[in-house]
């Protein structure tokens, strides 16, 4: 007599699933940074402060080193020490906790999204799906992992664990939870800026339509309130050293416009696949369905997300969407397909689907993989150390008109300690509501990298500028992988003036001095 092989139930599938997420999600994270070589895109002004932190034995400086500008020392600090304390006990290069830490701390947040997946959804192989879903998509496995994503990935990772708690209070009034909740969500208002808008916001939201009472109102006051006995001793610190003054200004570089908000039409900015954009399809599909079914609150958290903060809701957006695809998935997709072609071949189906979506992942992570400083400009950097006086200020030209993936302007205050006058991160802190203007100057005097000297002298007139630093192969343009020059119209131009004297020459780049 023959035994029939034991079948997985749904939840042993689901099991599965999520450790094949947890398991590809990782090496998705970490995978860029092993192939580059060095951090992926951003993390300089990090790198600094990490520095700062360890020279002045772990006590907070007034001010970051970074780029002497005198940017005040007020960014949430914890991925900073927690970085410094890896580095010092481990005896680990800083460099290299910004190149590795982000991707680790990125990868845990697929099975801290699995958790509050599995609160809203209430359904294991359904959260499951729903991680991979997270798991995959390629946005989530770049600005979360690059350098400066020590802060990004540690605020995600904390706001979805204080998810968990706040959901279940709120939801389920279970006020075990409380603790849970004050415990994260104070660690997530210590490591990001933003991270603790997004929370808040999706907080309230969840008392609006999860419960609606004097208790959860009572138990949300209790958790604002324990969150801010934990955050008091920085935030009181830096208010009594800067006043309120460089949290104003921040709040006023959070892109709040309508056309910020009506960027939540754009899906592929939310999942950023490079072919076809399965992934965001699946979400909208799913959003659309539970709309149909009445079943608002995933669908509305999308909308919520950007209201509250436009400037990184393409980051957090992808929470309420890998939530919509994994519900469309398997209510829809699956459950669809075993009633036309029986459940092996949805299986098959599932399969090829995977299979796609990992391969695109790969070939995302490999194009990512390429956006890092190349050896030739951190030679030039070195050069410049070495070779300029330390006062002086640099007009650095890369041709990269996007500040978020200029990586030559981000890492050359911290590699050469000298001032970038075209370097854009920091000054959220400093200009206020004058920081899309500089912003704005300084994007397009990166535009002249290809023109004249007419076009270089009327963008520059502004910036007391000694020296031009120009890379002539920066590998991007506009955030995509760009071709490698072999000169610049820049460059030319400066080599056949007399105002200028070129002091630096290599293939990749060119250092001119102001006579």
């Amino acid at each position: 007599m023959q035994n029939d092989k034991p079948k997985l139930n749904q939840d042993q599938v689901g099991t599965l699933i999520l450790i094949v997420a947890v398991l590809f999600g990782t090496w998705f994270r970490i995978m860029p940074a092993w192939l580059a070589g060095f951090p992926v895109n951003d993390g300089g002004m990090f790198y600094t402060m990490i520095l700062d932190l360890q020279a002045n034995h772990y006590i907070a400086p007034l001010f970051t080193t970074y780029n002497q500008t005198s940017i005040p020392f007020a960014y949430p600090p914890l991925g900073f020490y927690l970085g410094a304390g890896i580095s010092d006990l481990l005896n680990i290069s800083p460099l290299d906790i910004i190149r590795w830490l982000p991707g680790m701390l990125n990868a845990l947040c697929v099975p801290a999204f699995y958790l509050f997946a599995k609160e809203v959804l209430n359904r294991k192989f359904q959260s499951a799906i729903a991680a991979l879903v997270y798991a995959v998509t390629p946005h989530l496995t770049s600005w979360l992992s690059m350098g400066g994503g020590l802060t990004r990935s540690l605020g995600m990772l904390f706001m979805l664990l204080a998810l968990v708690h706040i959901y279940r209070v709120f939801a389920t009034g279970n006020r075990q939870s409380i603790w849970g909740a004050i415990i994260f969500s104070g660690l997530t208002a210590l490591s990001h800026t933003e991270a603790p808008i997004y929370l808040a916001a999706i907080a309230i939201y969840i008392w609006l339509i999860k419960s609606r009472s004097w208790m959860g109102l009572r138990d949300g006051a209790l958790i604002a309130l324990g969150v801010l006995t934990l955050s008091a001793p920085w935030y009181g610190l830096v208010i009594s050293r800067h006043g309120i003054t460089p949290f104003l200004s921040i709040m006023q570089t959070g892109a709040h416009s309508f056309a910020g908000v009506l960027k939540i039409l754009n899906i592929a900015l939310l999942t950023e696949e490079p072919y076809l954009g399965i992934l965001g399809a699946l979400g909208i599909l799913g959003i659309s369905v539970l709309v149909a079914r009445k079943d608002y609150f995933i669908p509305l958290m999308l909308p919520v997300i950007f209201l509250a903060q436009p400037r990184s809701g393409h980051i957090m957006g992808n929470i309420p969407l890998a939530m919509a695809a994994g519900f469309f998935i398997t209510e829809i997709v699956l459950s669809g397909l075993e009633k036309v072609t029986g459940s092996k071949k949805s299986v098959a189906f599932f399969t090829v689907l995977a299979i796609y979506l990992l391969s695109n992942s790969m070939l995302y992570g490999l194009a990512l993989s390429t956006r890092h400083l190349p050896n030739s400009e951190i030679k030039a950097m070195q050069w410049v150390e070495e070779n300029t006086p330390e006062d002086s200020g640099f007009l650095v030209i890369s041709g990269e008109q996007s500040a978020f993936c200029d990586l030559t302007n981000e890492w050359f205050p911290s590699l050469t300690e000298r001032q970038s006058l075209t370097t854009v991160q920091g000054s959220e802190w400093l200009m206020g509501n004058g920081f899309a203007g500089n912003a704005a100057q300084i994007q397009t005097l990166q535009g002249c990298i290809d023109d004249g000297l007419e076009c270089f002298e009327k963008n520059s007139e502004q910036f007391p500028f000694e020296y031009v630093y120009i890379s002539i192969a920066s590998p991007t343009k506009n955030c995509e992988a760009s071709n490698s020059p072999t000169t610049r119209g820049l460059v030319i131009a400066l080599e056949n003036t007399e105002e200028y004297s070129i002091v630096y020459r290599s293939e990749k780049v060119a250092i001119f001095e102001k006579k």
